[in-house]
């Protein structure tokens, strides 16, 4: 078994099929199906099974493509480690941002990635939080920027900053930036996001300490259903700041006071998978983006003083 064929088992596996798989490796079609005729042979196993429409992995096959994918990942990075140096990171990096900041991270994510570390390849999911979260314990990506750390399994946790919430709706006359509190906030019709996400849950906790109950009329899935019906006038909502930033006029955004109702905004990444040097840089610059995103007040929150790494604890449950 050599290295070869395992590139070659995942490229087709990948490929869907030995054309598509020979076309993307350089490599003639025959000279493929003979190095996988040489590894079933040597494993005295089949790996793929021909079908009309392509390939299929056999139950042997898909085990073996895991454990080879996970090889030659491992290799690669491995070279893009001993490649890098301090002033040129190299190798792929994957990073989910929650979708509700998408439009205020990612340009500029990508704007000083491209400047900064040009042999840094970047994959950046914007996504739920909940999606987010599940992607760094499963080690899907190298790190996320995430408000529910708290949640996490077998995470490293590095907190950047609380993030305020917002009432948001109509007003009755012009608008209102005055503060509101909970109750009252919870006394308007609202429409809110699902119970599986962060968001929903923190506000509710909140209400639930303060024993308010919540007018929740509608729920919504997504950031434009929930705008929707917002600028309608049918409900108002509950949000953080990123998303506000689309909805404002003439829409009324009022901080929640009494109690004021917070989250914390962190960097993780899984414990299982220690960072890269091309990750770490990427962490650093956007722990950078999101620093001067709350000091020019695009997203509003206060800054967490930075705790040493050494001092740094898993977060376990």
């Amino acid at each position: 078994m050599t290295l070869k064929q395992l590139r070659y088992l995942v490229a087709i596996a990948e490929a869907g099929s030995f054309s598509n798989a020979a076309r993307r490796a350089f490599i003639a079609q025959p000279a493929l199906s003979r190095q996988i005729g040489l590894l079933e042979s040597e494993l005295e196993m089949q790996l793929l099974a021909r079908q009309h429409d392509g390939i299929e992995l056999t139950d042997a096959g898909r085990q073996l493509y895991e454990v080879a994918r996970s090889v030659i990942q491992k290799l690669d990075s491995v070279k893009d480690e001993l490649k890098s140096s301090r002033g040129n990171p190299m190798g792929h990096v994957a990073i989910s941002i929650p979708a509700t900041a998408s439009s205020l991270l990612l340009p500029t994510i990508i704007t000083q990635a491209q400047a900064k570390f040009p042999g840094i390849k970047l994959t950046i999911w914007d996504g739920l939080s909940r999606e987010g979260g599940q992607a760094i314990e499963l080690g899907k990506v190298d790190f996320g920027v995430v408000p529910n750390a708290e949640e996490l399994e077998h995470v490293i946790a590095e907190p950047v900053f609380t993030e305020d919430l917002y009432w948001v709706g109509t007003p009755v006359h012009e608008a209102d930036h005055s503060s509101i509190t909970l109750a009252e906030a919870a006394a308007t019709r609202l429409v809110m996001p699902p119970r599986a996400l962060h968001l929903r849950r923190r506000i509710e906790q909140a209400a639930m300490e303060t024993g308010v109950t919540l007018d929740s009329s509608y729920e919504q899935q997504s950031a434009p259903g929930i705008s929707s019906l917002v600028r309608a006038g049918l409900a108002a909502t509950i949000s953080n700041w990123p998303p506000l930033t689309e909805l404002l006029e003439p829409i009324s955004a009022r901080l929640i006071v009494e109690p004021r109702i917070t989250r914390t905004i962190s960097l993780a990444y899984s414990q299982h998978k220690p960072l890269s040097f091309a990750a770490t840089c990427m962490r650093d610059l956007v722990r950078g983006v999101l620093v001067e995103a709350v000091v020019d007040d695009h997203w509003k929150g206060s800054l967490i003083e930075r705790v040493p790494e050494e001092t740094l604890s898993a977060v376990d449950h």
